[in-house]
């Protein structure tokens, strides 16, 4: 008789806005899956053996009543041994809600916003640094270039949890250094021409601009600012990591800074250093990028963020001895360790990750640079902002979900 499989799942984007970002995110998942099953599986001391690991899933739509559904139907009647959250937010939410109702931990790998991480929601494990940090360095940074730097604009998407934390973040430091609040605007996500409001804010002259909605908002802006030739000090825009960002704008993507969870490149700070700097668990970086680009998929943020995930939630089996989600639980408050993509440790009430800082990169000479926080910077901020002009592909995929 054959041994039994474990059994994961995860409600996914196939189809609507989210659906590049959910189908990414599902290579990335089954990338984990088939190469924890090429290593024999995963462990599990209470039942005496390794477990090959098969992935279930079913297509949200984009839409939180069907990533309700979806999560549902894999809880009752796929009885799944671990849940994995989908790709953004706003579908995390959702899922989230229903794991809880049903005590079933999820394992959050796509859903920034702080408010999934509320205070009391228990079943919850936060893989990614928490929205409300993405950018929190940023003021720091030009007041490092620039200590007369002093005047910051704002513009958001009206809706949405994850605009509101990045930009209430970055707003809540600035503020504290003795920034000033020139402008604030919102916009409906459905937008289509941002020259009013960088009218106005071409007006104010601001020191830091920042602008975050949905990425196709983003990539609207940054290309309205490009082309308009705006002299600001310093301009973020949150999807300026992704390789969408780059294929979109080109050389245009010159000057503009953005958060990464993760950089090929970039050293990641571990609870106990390494002599090599490989992780002290799973793949390293490159084993991961190698076993990613097989997938034939293009290798962008969701995928590694998905296998990060799966391996988090390997660990933590192993280290529970078993798949009770209660265990689990106990497991990952308990553990701090690193992979490859960097510390995991979580916030025992919450589950929030705080194991780990957002890195913050610009574009410069065609290329990513880290540039926060120091100790993983690999270059100076040029500033004041303007275009630099076109230059190599930079190397690697960023990791900054919504």
């Amino acid at each position: 008789m054959p041994s039994r499989q474990l059994k994961a799942g995860i409600p996914v984007s196939l189809s609507g806005q989210f659906q590049v970002q959910g189908r990414q995110a599902l290579a990335g998942l089954q990338a984990w899956a088939r190469d924890v099953n090429a290593s024999g599986g995963v462990w599990v001391r209470g039942l005496g053996e390794r477990l090959t690991v098969t992935v279930r899933h079913y297509d949200d739509g984009s839409r939180s009543d069907l990533a309700r559904r979806a999560t549902q139907r894999l809880i009752s009647e796929d009885k799944v041994d671990l849940l994995f959250g989908p790709y953004s937010s706003v579908l995390t939410r959702a899922a989230a809600e229903v794991a809880s109702g049903n005590d079933c931990l999820l394992w959050n790998q796509g859903g920034a916003s702080d408010a999934i991480h509320r205070q009391g929601n228990r079943w919850v494990v936060g893989i990614l640094s928490p929205a409300s940090e993405y950018l929190a360095g940023l003021p720091p940074l030009v007041r490092q270039s620039d200590p007369r730097a002093c005047r910051l604009a704002i513009i958001r998407a009206a809706t949405g949890a994850f605009p509101q934390a990045v930009s209430d973040g970055m707003e809540k430091q600035a503020l504290a250094m003795g920034f000033e609040l020139v402008i604030k605007r919102e916009f409906d996500p459905a937008i289509t021409d941002f020259a009013d409001i960088l009218d106005a804010v071409e007006q104010a002259r601001p020191d830091l601009l920042l602008g975050v909605g949905r990425i196709q908002n983003d990539l609207l802006l940054a290309r309205q600012i490009a082309q308009r030739g705006c002299t600001f000090g310093a301009v973020a825009v949150v999807a300026a990591p992704i390789q969408q960002f780059k294929t979109h704008l080109s050389a245009a993507t010159e000057g503009f800074l953005g958060p990464s969870q993760w950089e090929f490149t970039a050293r990641q700070p571990v609870p106990v250093p390494v002599e090599d700097g490989s992780p002290d668990y799973g793949p390293t970086s490159e084993q991961v990028l190698a076993s990613l680009g097989a997938s034939g998929a293009e290798v962008d943020y969701p995928l590694v963020q998905a296998y990060a995930a799966g391996l988090v939630a390997q660990r933590c089996v192993e280290e529970a001895g078993g798949l009770e989600p209660q265990a689990l639980r106990e497991a990952a408050v308990s553990l701090d360790f690193s992979t490859f993509y960097g510390r995991f440790r979580i916030d025992p009430s919450t589950g929030r990750q705080i194991g780990r800082s957002p890195l913050i990169v610009q574009w410069q000479q065609g290329r990513k640079v880290v540039v926060w926080p120091p100790g993983q910077s690999q270059g100076s901020l040029i500033y004041p902002w303007a275009g630099l002009g076109p230059g190599p592909a930079g190397p690697g995929p960023a990791a900054v979900s919504r």
